[in-house]
């Protein structure tokens, strides 16, 4: 970036480079579009390389300055949003399923109360994702640091006190194949969903980045991670 009389700008230092990617996400998380942030990104870059300032002393906290600028906002619909959280749940469920399964000893999956306990832990925190995200973001390191602890904490004391109590068994083989297919129909679903469409960070100078392969390999990973996992536990389980 250059400055107005054409000399290039100094390279951004630390503390300026965590202001962009504060003010950036927070702008995420006020659901502004792509290309709505990378103008707002762009205009503050401009600024500075005008004034000199620093974007702490030009504009203040990055979230506040967000938060008061008026720019187009596009929630995510309840549609698109259970679209995501639905089939994650279920892949949750799968993969515990297929986990027990082929971990069992006597072809029979037992269901404890700490095993219990942790798959609706993971179902609640799948499930409250979207909130949980804001808390991570916008809260305090120590606070996050906190609440994981409570509830570790938490499933490590139920798990001494009940770890023998059994509330039910179930035969391994069915429960193995119902999770299996449902961990395959998620993974499916959430390659080939339509209607997922990107929202990238868009300069209005540079025009839409490129698309990386380093990125498509990772959302291919990301859809086929709970899949994979429990393959390899399978596998491992039954090869052993």
């Amino acid at each position: 970036m250059e400055t107005r009389d054409g000399t290039p700008a100094a390279k951004p230092d630390k503390a300026t480079r965590r202001w962009f990617d504060d003010f950036t996400v927070e702008l995420r998380m006020l659901d502004v579009p792509g290309d709505a942030i990378g103008d707002a990104v762009a205009s503050v870059r401009e600024f500075l390389a005008d004034s000199g300032d620093s974007p702490q002393a030009a504009f203040g906290n990055p979230r506040e300055y967000a938060a008061s600028l008026d720019l187009p906002r596009t929630p995510g619909t309840r549609s698109a949003l259970a679209a995501v959280l639905v089939p994650t749940c279920l892949g949750l469920l799968g993969f515990f399923a297929v986990a027990a399964a082929v971990s069992s000893t006597d072809a029979r999956v037992a269901v404890t109360v700490p095993g219990l306990l942790l798959v609706l832990t993971a179902l609640a925190l799948a499930a409250c994702a979207p909130l949980l995200l804001g808390f991570l973001v916008r809260g305090s390191a120590w606070r996050a640091g906190l609440s994981g602890a409570a509830v570790f904490a938490a499933q490590l004391a139920l798990g001494l006190l009940a770890r023998n109590v059994v509330l039910f068994t179930f035969p391994a083989v069915p429960i193995a194949l119902i999770g299996g297919a449902v961990l395959l129909s998620t993974s499916l679903w959430g390659q080939f969903r339509k209607g997922a469409t990107d929202d990238p960070v868009v300069d209005p100078l540079s025009g839409p980045p490129h698309r990386s392969f380093g990125l498509t390999v990772l959302e291919v990973l990301g859809n086929w991670m709970l899949f994979l996992g429990a393959a390899a536990m399978a596998a491992w389980f039954l090869l052993r």
